[in-house]
């Protein structure tokens, strides 16, 4: 089990490090020919707002509490009877597959963000208040796991 939830954590984190240097991706390149403070509506502002990137930080910060909830709780699940169709095996537990497709969602969500939040950086703040709710949520879940094993 300790090796089981190691390595779902080193594969979070693994998921989470290219966000660390993530700030120059939210920033676009200037285009050929326009003067450096000029507007394009190809690549919105050249500059964003103090508001914009202080949303876009929160955005940021609030995807490690969904990425660790995640790990515990496939942590907690594994090897469990599971009650989702979706996600229970042949044998009706918590296993591989259950997995993949669990952290293939949250992935996919999290990519989903980044696309809108890229082309609406405000829109960050309403993400980060997402995230953490949904990361409370799913460490109860985890908690609930852990106390009845």
């Amino acid at each position: 089990m300790k090796h089981l939830l190691s390595t779902v954590i080193f594969l979070g984190s693994l998921a989470i490090a290219p966000l660390a240097d993530a700030e120059n991706a939210f920033t676009p390149s200037p285009v050929l020919g326009q003067a450096s403070g000029a507007r394009s509506r190809a690549t919105g502002s050249l500059e964003k707002s103090s508001s914009e990137a202080a949303a876009i930080r929160a955005w940021k910060r609030s995807l490690v509490p969904v990425v660790v909830s995640q790990s515990l709780d496939i942590a907690s699940s594994y090897g469990m009877r599971e009650l989702n169709p979706l996600l229970a095996g042949p044998d009706g537990r918590f296993g591989a597959k259950a997995t993949t497709i669990k952290i293939g969602a949250a992935a996919a969500v999290v990519g989903l963000e980044y696309l809108i939040v890229r082309k609406w950086p405000n829109t960050g703040r309403v993400f980060s208040k997402l995230n953490w709710g949904s990361a409370v949520l799913t460490g109860s879940f985890a908690a609930h796991n852990y106390r009845i094993r």
